[in-house]
């Protein structure tokens, strides 16, 4: 806990997000979810990375972080769209692997200095669901909603089975 006469600590600053900095982000977004970097990005999300998308993703990340840490776009705007910090912890094995392979300890530098940040992002910015939970809840760490909350079941639920089609006897 701060004493009274320690200077405060400015919070980090993560930049300001201005309508100029849309094309760029649609233009990230554009390139994380086409072509080659589409499947990579999604099983990443789920946890089932095959053997040649650790570095396509680890350079791409690369690529994105020198754009936030050069301050051409928010790290607000990437950090609240994107877990970089989850993405380095999944990459980070193979990325430090190769650096000591190739010998270059700059590989994917940018990449694990923005996890940081981001790191601090997530810990310095609660949930925007937070709301959703009673006070006493703590976050899930189940990932996901938890418990379903209260209301109609979506049209096409994917935790129901589908019931079995009805015979024609007639037929």
């Amino acid at each position: 806990m701060r004493r009274p006469n320690e200077p405060k600590v400015p919070a980090p600053d993560f930049g300001k997000v201005a309508a100029e900095h849309a094309e760029t982000f649609i233009g990230i977004i554009n390139t994380i979810h086409n072509g080659p970097t589409a499947p990579a990005f999604g099983r990443l999300l789920q946890k089932r990375l095959e053997p040649d998308d650790y570095m396509l993703l680890a350079h791409l990340f690369e690529e994105i972080s020198v754009m936030a840490l050069h301050h051409l776009i928010p790290e607000a705007l990437l950090f609240d769209a994107f877990a970089f910090d989850l993405y380095w912890d999944e990459l980070r094995e193979d990325v430090l692997a190769l650096r000591a392979q190739t010998g270059n300890e700059k590989l994917c530098e940018n990449f694990e200095l923005a996890a940081e940040r981001a790191r601090e992002y997530r810990q310095d910015r609660p949930s925007k669901l937070r709301w959703k939970r009673p006070p006493d809840e703590g976050p899930s760490d189940q990932g996901g909603l938890g418990v379903r909350p209260p209301g109609p079941r979506p049209a096409h639920d994917p935790t129901r089975k589908p019931s079995p089609e009805p015979v024609d006897a007639t037929s």
